[in-house]
């Protein structure tokens, strides 16, 4: 069973979501490295963020920086002996066992069964292939930006209502 953590898990990088994504069913989000996209920093500020960076120099600096501006983020960090495959040292490479006893500490004992949202909820109310509409809504809920995966994925994971939805569609059209 996949742990569902108490919180959003950000890591560096696409790969390390490719690979955590396997263990974990929490939301997980790349900062792609020293970007930092604004943005997506703006979406984390209010929220429970769980930190865990490549235990390298650069993973190192990375989580300082996430810090600066995520100043309540919790940290985990890997040892880096336990982080190798061909070379690299990062969390895609390390040793799932480690990660997921480092992780289990923010681990949700049981998982808040809300109404689930899916995609024919989204075209029900005219999100699917409006992205204007779409990024209004997520503006509205402090979602950041996002496509129909990811919105759908950010609702259920701050259990938000349909019904709240539906309220936000109504007032962008006036009614």
């Amino acid at each position: 069973m996949k742990l569902f953590l108490d919180g959003i898990l950000v890591v560096e990088g696409k790969e390390d979501v490719a690979y955590l994504s396997n263990y974990i069913s929490s939301e997980i989000i790349p900062v792609n490295g020293f970007e930092l996209c604004p943005k997506t920093m703006e979406y984390l500020k209010d929220k429970k963020v769980i930190i865990m960076t490549d235990p390298d120099e650069a993973g190192k600096q990375i989580r300082q920086n996430i810090n600066k501006i995520i100043t309540n983020a919790s940290n985990v960090e890997i040892d880096i002996s336990k982080c190798s495959r061909d070379k690299k040292k990062g969390i895609a490479e390390c040793e799932i066992g480690e990660v997921l006893s480092k992780l289990r500490p923010y681990a949700l004992d049981k998982i808040n069964k809300s109404p689930h949202i899916g995609l024919p909820d989204l075209q029900k109310i005219g999100l699917i292939n409006n992205a204007k509409l779409r990024s209004y809504v997520c503006e509205q809920l402090n979602l950041g930006k996002c496509n129909n995966k990811q919105l759908i994925k950010r609702v259920n994971n701050h259990k938000i209502e349909i019904q709240q939805m539906e309220r936000i569609v109504k007032k962008y059209y006036g009614n």
